[in-house]
């Protein structure tokens, strides 16, 4: 008995230093993320925003910065495959913090309501503006989304672990509770890939999905791309995230947090970490926030270059 609680207060303690300490390397490389995607969206506001700023000043200033972003950017391959790394990484960064977030569903809340604010800001502006830019479910609302249901789930896996009465069974159900989510990510993927996906379509991955009503096809594509040949009725938007595979991929990632953030691998890039390295982690450590205040930044700054030039 007391083996068993010394055993599960080593794991609480574990639990609580992953929480509370942060790993260089994730700020590292979600900063990097962080500092490609305000790049991508740059490209993409000089690309499709701004000659519709140009239009409306009755001006010319980005017509040839536009086609040369379309012609020699947007669809090269280049683009498409660093796009697919990047958030494959930073989706995957997302579910390792998952494991050493206190509260997945208070985070998960906050992020799908900051999205909820984009949706309400970008329509409005659309009704005054008719832009085409109104965001439904970006990807804000699919990481909220994600961060929720890992959340359910580590209280599932939090049920699961106490089931077990002798000590070998014990370490079972810990190790099924804590793996939960990535189990479910995982199966997810698989089934994704295997019965409904159809291809790379330009930089996002298509489907066979077509549903023959409306109201099928806008709840088939909270889900997966949906682009049905008779009705044109689906979530979409400007920024279209799926939850598949995308949330897939977040629950996933946190098999790697439980994985080497539990063990002594967590140590192993410690002694590379330094000053070279703030600049970029500091990004990363106010990402939800770099990654909202860009998207108005980029545009407001542009638009004031029209004005000027």
């Amino acid at each position: 008995m007391e083996e068993t609680l010394q055993e599960n207060n080593i794991v609480a303690v574990q639990k609580e230093i992953a929480q509370k300490r942060r790993f260089w390397e994730l700020d590292f490389v979600r900063g990097l993320c962080v500092i490609l995607m305000v790049l991508d969206h740059f490209l993409y506001s000089v690309m499709d925003v701004m000659p519709m700023v140009d239009e409306m000043l009755g001006k010319t200033v980005w017509q040839a910065a536009s086609a040369w972003v379309l012609d020699h950017y947007w669809y090269s391959k280049l683009r498409i495959t660093v796009r697919f790394f990047v958030l494959g990484a930073f989706f995957t960064l997302c579910g390792i913090s998952c494991t050493f977030s206190r509260s997945n569903l208070k985070r998960g809340s906050t992020c799908f309501l900051v999205g909820c604010g984009i949706t309400f800001v970008t329509v409005l502006l659309d009704r005054i503006f008719e832009m085409g830019l109104s965001i439904y479910f970006g990807v804000l609302h699919m990481l909220g989304l994600s961060m929720l249901v890992y959340g359910l789930l580590q209280k599932c896996g939090d049920v699961i672990a106490k089931i077990g009465k002798e000590e070998k069974t014990k370490k079972i159900t810990r190790a099924i509770g804590d793996y939960i989510a990535p189990a479910v990510g995982l199966a997810l993927i698989i089934v994704y890939f295997a019965c409904w996906y159809s291809g790379i379509d330009g930089d996002s991955f298509a489907t066979n999905v077509s549903p023959e009503s409306k109201t099928a096809s806008m709840l088939a594509s909270l889900f997966v791309n949906v682009e049905p040949q008779l009705y044109g009725y689906v979530i979409g938007g400007a920024d279209y995230w799926p939850l598949l595979p995308w949330a897939a991929i977040v629950l996933l990632g946190g098999a790697i947090g439980l994985a080497l953030y539990r063990s002594k691998a967590k140590n192993y890039l410690s002694p590379l970490d330094g000053k070279w390295n703030k600049p970029v982690c500091f990004i990363g450590r106010h990402a939800l926030f770099i990654y909202v205040a860009h998207q108005v930044a980029v545009v407001v700054i542009l638009f004031l270059l029209t004005l000027i030039l």
